[in-house]
Protein backbone atom coordinates (compact mmCIF):
# COMPACT_ATOMS: atom_id res chain seq x y z
CA UNK A 1 0.00 0.00 0.00
CA UNK A 2 1.41 3.34 -1.08
CA UNK A 3 2.13 5.88 2.02
CA UNK A 4 0.75 9.53 1.95
CA UNK A 5 2.24 12.44 3.42
CA UNK A 6 1.62 15.84 3.59
CA UNK A 7 4.54 18.57 3.99
CA UNK A 8 4.10 21.43 4.98
CA UNK A 9 6.40 24.51 4.70
CA UNK A 10 8.80 24.14 1.54
CA UNK A 11 12.15 25.41 2.62
CA UNK A 12 15.25 23.44 2.34
CA UNK A 13 14.44 20.65 4.54
CA UNK A 14 10.57 20.43 4.05
CA UNK A 15 11.59 20.45 0.05
CA UNK A 16 14.18 17.79 0.63
CA UNK A 17 11.69 15.71 2.59
CA UNK A 18 9.19 16.07 -0.08
CA UNK A 19 11.59 15.08 -2.70
CA UNK A 20 12.81 12.22 -0.73
CA UNK A 21 9.46 10.26 0.21
CA UNK A 22 8.80 10.84 -3.49
CA UNK A 23 11.64 9.15 -4.49
CA UNK A 24 11.03 6.51 -1.88
CA UNK A 25 7.58 5.63 -3.20
CA UNK A 26 4.95 7.71 -1.06
CA UNK A 27 2.14 10.16 -2.33
CA UNK A 28 2.83 13.61 -1.40
CA UNK A 29 0.96 16.73 -0.77
CA UNK A 30 3.08 19.74 -0.43
CA UNK A 31 1.60 23.02 1.06
CA UNK A 32 3.47 26.66 1.30
CA UNK A 33 1.87 29.75 1.32
CA UNK A 34 4.46 30.82 -1.35
CA UNK A 35 3.56 30.08 -4.98
CA UNK A 36 7.02 30.42 -6.36
CA UNK A 37 7.91 27.52 -3.67
CA UNK A 38 5.19 25.46 -4.72
CA UNK A 39 5.59 25.83 -8.60
CA UNK A 40 8.85 25.04 -7.61
CA UNK A 41 8.00 21.41 -6.70
CA UNK A 42 4.52 21.37 -8.20
CA UNK A 43 6.10 18.60 -10.98
CA UNK A 44 8.05 16.57 -8.18
CA UNK A 45 4.89 15.46 -5.62
CA UNK A 46 1.63 14.08 -5.88
CA UNK A 47 -0.19 17.22 -5.37
CA UNK A 48 1.39 20.90 -4.57
CA UNK A 49 -1.03 23.49 -2.97
CA UNK A 50 -1.19 27.29 -1.88
CA UNK A 51 -2.77 27.90 1.26
CA UNK A 52 -2.35 29.66 4.97
CA UNK A 53 -1.94 26.72 7.79
CA UNK A 54 -3.15 28.67 10.54
CA UNK A 55 -6.41 29.12 8.08
CA UNK A 56 -8.69 26.12 10.02
CA UNK A 57 -11.06 26.15 7.60
CA UNK A 58 -8.90 25.71 4.68
CA UNK A 59 -6.48 23.63 6.22
CA UNK A 60 -9.28 21.61 7.27
CA UNK A 61 -10.73 20.96 3.64
CA UNK A 62 -7.11 19.12 2.41
CA UNK A 63 -8.22 16.29 4.85
CA UNK A 64 -4.90 15.61 6.17
CA UNK A 65 -6.35 13.23 9.15
CA UNK A 66 -5.98 10.65 6.82
CA UNK A 67 -2.39 10.63 5.53
CA UNK A 68 -0.08 8.69 7.30
CA UNK A 69 1.84 11.85 8.85
CA UNK A 70 1.79 15.11 8.39
CA UNK A 71 5.08 17.01 9.05
CA UNK A 72 5.26 20.66 10.14
CA UNK A 73 8.51 22.51 8.70
CA UNK A 74 7.65 26.38 9.05
CA UNK A 75 11.12 26.79 10.80
CA UNK A 76 11.60 30.42 9.98
CA UNK A 77 7.74 31.17 11.92
CA UNK A 78 7.62 29.67 15.80
CA UNK A 79 4.09 30.93 15.75
CA UNK A 80 3.07 29.50 12.78
CA UNK A 81 4.32 26.27 13.18
CA UNK A 82 2.91 25.93 16.74
CA UNK A 83 -0.75 26.87 15.62
CA UNK A 84 -0.68 24.68 12.26
CA UNK A 85 0.39 21.60 14.71
CA UNK A 86 -2.41 22.59 17.03
CA UNK A 87 -4.91 22.58 14.51
CA UNK A 88 -3.72 19.64 13.20
CA UNK A 89 -3.68 17.72 16.19
CA UNK A 90 -7.24 18.95 16.93
CA UNK A 91 -8.28 17.34 13.23
CA UNK A 92 -7.14 14.27 14.41
CA UNK A 93 -4.12 13.59 12.85
CA UNK A 94 -2.39 10.61 13.86
CA UNK A 95 1.27 11.60 13.21
CA UNK A 96 2.54 14.82 13.78
CA UNK A 97 5.66 15.89 12.96
CA UNK A 98 7.71 19.26 13.22
CA UNK A 99 10.83 20.47 13.04
CA UNK A 100 12.12 22.58 15.48
CA UNK A 101 15.13 25.28 15.30
CA UNK A 102 15.22 25.42 19.37
CA UNK A 103 15.17 23.14 22.71
CA UNK A 104 12.58 25.66 23.98
CA UNK A 105 10.57 25.24 21.13
CA UNK A 106 11.26 21.79 21.26
CA UNK A 107 9.77 21.78 24.85
CA UNK A 108 6.92 23.93 23.74
CA UNK A 109 5.67 21.60 20.87
CA UNK A 110 5.90 18.60 23.11
CA UNK A 111 3.98 20.00 25.45
CA UNK A 112 0.95 20.31 23.07
CA UNK A 113 1.29 16.66 22.10
CA UNK A 114 3.36 16.99 19.07
CA UNK A 115 4.03 13.07 18.47
CA UNK A 116 7.96 13.91 16.80
CA UNK A 117 10.11 16.45 17.00
CA UNK A 118 13.01 16.81 14.91
CA UNK A 119 16.28 18.68 13.79
CA UNK A 120 16.51 20.76 10.67
CA UNK A 121 19.29 19.55 8.05
CA UNK A 122 19.11 17.64 4.88
CA UNK A 123 20.73 14.27 6.27
CA UNK A 124 17.93 14.10 8.56
CA UNK A 125 15.10 14.67 5.95
CA UNK A 126 16.75 11.72 4.60
CA UNK A 127 16.67 9.74 7.69
CA UNK A 128 13.05 11.01 8.36
CA UNK A 129 12.08 9.81 4.90
CA UNK A 130 13.31 6.07 5.09
CA UNK A 131 12.04 5.74 8.98
CA UNK A 132 8.38 7.03 7.15
CA UNK A 133 8.38 4.93 4.38
CA UNK A 134 8.95 1.66 6.74
CA UNK A 135 6.95 1.03 9.55
CA UNK A 136 10.42 -1.17 10.19
CA UNK A 137 12.89 0.97 10.80
CA UNK A 138 12.76 2.25 14.05
CA UNK A 139 16.01 4.48 14.28
CA UNK A 140 18.77 5.72 11.48
CA UNK A 141 22.53 6.37 12.56
CA UNK A 142 24.47 7.37 9.57
CA UNK A 143 27.86 6.49 9.02
CA UNK A 144 28.94 7.49 5.93
CA UNK A 145 27.18 9.06 3.16
CA UNK A 146 26.01 4.95 2.38
CA UNK A 147 26.17 3.51 5.36
CA UNK A 148 24.19 3.35 8.61
CA UNK A 149 23.46 1.70 11.88
CA UNK A 150 19.81 0.68 11.48
CA UNK A 151 17.66 -0.29 14.57
CA UNK A 152 14.87 -2.40 12.77
CA UNK A 153 11.63 -4.76 13.65
CA UNK A 154 12.57 -8.27 12.74
CA UNK A 155 11.42 -9.12 9.43
CA UNK A 156 8.69 -11.40 9.70
CA UNK A 157 10.62 -14.17 6.83
CA UNK A 158 13.48 -13.70 9.76
CA UNK A 159 11.06 -14.87 12.69
CA UNK A 160 12.08 -18.18 13.74
CA UNK A 161 15.24 -18.72 11.67
CA UNK A 162 18.61 -19.08 13.30
CA UNK A 163 21.12 -16.55 12.09
CA UNK A 164 23.48 -19.27 10.57
CA UNK A 165 20.51 -20.04 8.32
CA UNK A 166 19.58 -16.61 7.55
CA UNK A 167 23.23 -15.74 6.72
CA UNK A 168 23.22 -12.03 7.04
CA UNK A 169 26.05 -11.05 5.52
CA UNK A 170 26.87 -12.95 2.49
CA UNK A 171 23.02 -13.67 1.17
CA UNK A 172 21.60 -9.37 2.24
CA UNK A 173 25.40 -7.72 2.91
CA UNK A 174 24.31 -6.60 6.12
CA UNK A 175 25.95 -7.21 9.15
CA UNK A 176 24.07 -7.61 12.55
CA UNK A 177 25.33 -6.34 15.51
CA UNK A 178 23.24 -7.30 18.62
CA UNK A 179 19.53 -8.23 19.30
CA UNK A 180 16.88 -6.08 21.66
CA UNK A 181 14.35 -8.75 22.74
CA UNK A 182 11.33 -8.45 25.03
CA UNK A 183 11.37 -10.57 28.27
CA UNK A 184 8.77 -13.44 28.09
CA UNK A 185 5.08 -12.83 28.51
CA UNK A 186 4.92 -15.23 31.21
CA UNK A 187 7.04 -12.98 32.96
CA UNK A 188 5.42 -10.95 35.78
CA UNK A 189 7.56 -8.06 35.46
CA UNK A 190 7.15 -7.83 31.88
CA UNK A 191 2.93 -8.19 32.99
CA UNK A 192 3.59 -5.06 35.19
CA UNK A 193 5.90 -3.25 32.43
CA UNK A 194 3.09 -3.54 29.68
CA UNK A 195 0.45 -1.85 32.18
CA UNK A 196 3.06 1.00 32.29
CA UNK A 197 4.06 1.45 28.80
CA UNK A 198 0.08 2.28 28.12
CA UNK A 199 0.95 4.80 30.27
CA UNK A 200 3.47 6.12 28.42
CA UNK A 201 6.71 3.77 29.49
CA UNK A 202 8.30 0.82 27.02
CA UNK A 203 7.90 -2.43 28.13
CA UNK A 204 11.65 -3.98 29.52
CA UNK A 205 13.63 -4.99 27.24
CA UNK A 206 17.10 -7.62 27.24
CA UNK A 207 20.09 -6.59 24.92
CA UNK A 208 21.48 -10.22 23.54
CA UNK A 209 25.35 -9.12 23.83
CA UNK A 210 26.52 -11.05 20.61
CA UNK A 211 24.26 -12.91 18.76
CA UNK A 212 25.54 -16.34 18.11
CA UNK A 213 24.71 -18.77 14.95
CA UNK A 214 22.64 -20.74 16.80
CA UNK A 215 20.40 -17.36 17.90
CA UNK A 216 17.00 -18.16 16.44
CA UNK A 217 14.94 -14.62 15.70
CA UNK A 218 11.92 -14.01 17.87
CA UNK A 219 8.36 -12.01 16.55
CA UNK A 220 8.91 -9.04 18.72
CA UNK A 221 12.55 -8.52 18.07
CA UNK A 222 14.28 -5.28 17.45
CA UNK A 223 17.86 -5.90 15.29
CA UNK A 224 20.53 -3.44 14.98
CA UNK A 225 22.22 -3.93 11.75
CA UNK A 226 24.77 -2.26 10.60
CA UNK A 227 25.59 -2.00 6.28
CA UNK A 228 24.58 0.24 3.12
CA UNK A 229 21.55 1.73 3.27
CA UNK A 230 19.82 0.44 0.23
CA UNK A 231 20.94 -3.08 1.12
CA UNK A 232 19.10 -2.69 4.74
CA UNK A 233 16.21 -1.39 2.97
CA UNK A 234 16.07 -4.04 0.53
CA UNK A 235 15.88 -6.72 3.90
CA UNK A 236 13.06 -4.74 5.70
CA UNK A 237 10.97 -5.04 2.76
CA UNK A 238 11.45 -8.95 2.33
Amino acid sequence: MVKRFAVIGLGYFGTNLARELTNNGAEVIAIDNTMAKIEEIKDEVAYAVRLDSTDEKTLRNQGLEDLDGVIVSIGEDFENALLTCVLLLEFGCRNVIVKSTSPIHTRIFRSVGVHKIVAPDLDMAERLAATLISTKILETIPLTDEYSIIQVKAPRFMVGRTLKELDLRHEHNVNLITIKRRRGETDSVVKAAEKTAEAGTEALEDIIGVPMPETRIEENDTLILMGAQNSIGRLVKE
